[in-house]
């Protein structure tokens, strides 16, 4: 497990013991899963935040992790193609990612993703490999236009077909617009704030951007919130 990696304060052991990150993102993962109950089922969800760094690529990953532990087929996608950060979590290598997937024209359909170099599968001593992980790829200098494109959204469409559940992460709200064209293509969003760094108004203001777009605005997800024993760890409400 990831955990917080915006958490810089040194903590013990026996605290670290105490408290069980992992039941956070299951019972976000369970959240999500009953808000679905009576809609259209949530397959592909992309999370964005007011501005950097407030949690949101942490809260990603892990969730990616929960997903994989229970789905045979989970991927994460880095759609912040202006700066990335996904392949340093999971380090491994961004030179070939999501922006070399849509500038080479692949048939997607035709893809064997156990093999093909767009997609790399995590391992660790906890995880067995079934989360694959689609870097942000080579610097492009037109991300918004990758994004907002057809071939953006019929490569989504095509992933559907090949995963159980996709994970995305984006772009700040505040800083371009790129999240709302990758949250056009999701069945949800979710919007990470947190009770540290995120400016009330600033968050107010994103998330009035986000609805008048027409993004199905899942709920949020607090981060930086420090509990009895001075360990942060993440909170989901419903929107």
């Amino acid at each position: 497990m990831i955990h917080d990696l915006d958490h810089k304060k040194k903590t013990g052991k026996k605290q670290q013991k105490q408290f069980d990150y992992s039941e956070i993102y299951r019972q976000l993962r369970t959240n999500l899963e009953f808000a679905s109950l009576d809609k259209d089922e949530l397959q592909v969800i992309n999370l964005t935040s007011t501005n950097p760094a407030e949690g949101k690529s942490s809260v990603s990953a892990n969730l990616a992790l929960i997903y994989a532990a229970k789905y045979p087929k989970t991927l994460i996608i880095d759609c912040d193609l202006r700066k990335p950060v996904i392949h340093k979590i999971f380090r491994i290598s961004n030179k070939t990612g999501l922006s070399n997937l849509l500038k080479d024209g692949v048939d997607v359909a035709s893809i064997d993703i156990n093999s093909s170099p767009y997609f790399e599968r995590f391992k660790d001593k906890e995880d067995d490999g079934k989360l694959y992980v689609l870097s942000a790829g080579s610097k492009v200098y037109n991300p918004l236009e990758l994004l907002a494109s057809e071939k953006f959204s019929n490569l989504i469409a095509e992933l559907r077909k090949k995963f159980n559940m996709i994970i995305m992460d984006c772009p700040p709200v505040s800083a371009v617009s790129d999240s709302i064209y990758v949250s056009h293509v999701s069945d949800g969003t979710i919007f990470v704030v947190s009770s540290k760094d995120t400016d009330k108004i600033q968050a107010k203001t994103a998330v009035t951007q986000l609805k008048r777009n027409g993004v199905n605005l899942l709920g949020a997800v607090l981060t930086k919130v420090q509990d009895s024993n001075t360990l942060n760890y993440y909170n989901y409400y419903s929107d």
